[in-house]
């Protein structure tokens, strides 16, 4: 068993690396296209369809992570844990050139989830580049700011 001192050493030397590779894709990213924009929006209206499912079938309110709403292991069948509601390209939190971010709300007294908030932020942001928001609403926003989209920002017509 590692002593605390050498557990907040690899504690540390993790954070270092999981900062260069921050920084280093930052770098190497490409602002995201019209194309992926598209994608990203419609990726957002997945995950809002993904969650409303979730929360009927499994009665527990929504997923608690987007990992949740992966397949599961082969050979086994779909759970709470992995309910086999979006491929494994979104559960990662990135696809086209965009980072997706998915938070949850307090769990209740019953320990359901009532709310959630999606993101989709550009990897790497240039003027004319949205940003894009959503929650357990399923009304999608966006903002061109160079910050994360809100609740405040405008609806998608």
């Amino acid at each position: 068993m590692l002593d605390q001192s050498k557990a907040r050493l690899a504690l540390g030397c993790v954070m270092v690396i999981a900062s260069v590779a921050t920084v280093s894709a930052q770098k190497t990213a490409t602002p995201p296209s019209d194309e992926d924009q598209s994608t990203a929006v419609g990726c957002l209206r997945s995950l809002n369809t993904a969650e409303a499912y979730y929360a009927k079938e499994y009665a527990r309110g929504f997923s608690p992570s987007l990992a949740a709403l992966s397949p599961p292991p082969q050979g086994e069948k779909a759970s709470p844990a992995a309910a086999n509601l979006i491929d494994t390209s979104l559960t990662g939190g990135h696809k086209a050139n965009y980072v997706f971010t998915y938070k949850t709300g307090a769990p209740d007294a019953q320990g359901q989830i009532n709310s959630y908030t999606l993101t989709a932020r550009p990897a790497k942001w240039q003027k004319g580049v949205r940003s894009f928001f959503t929650d357990q609403t399923a009304v999608l926003r966006w903002t061109e700011e160079n910050r994360a989209p809100t609740v405040k920002d405008p609806p998608i017509q």
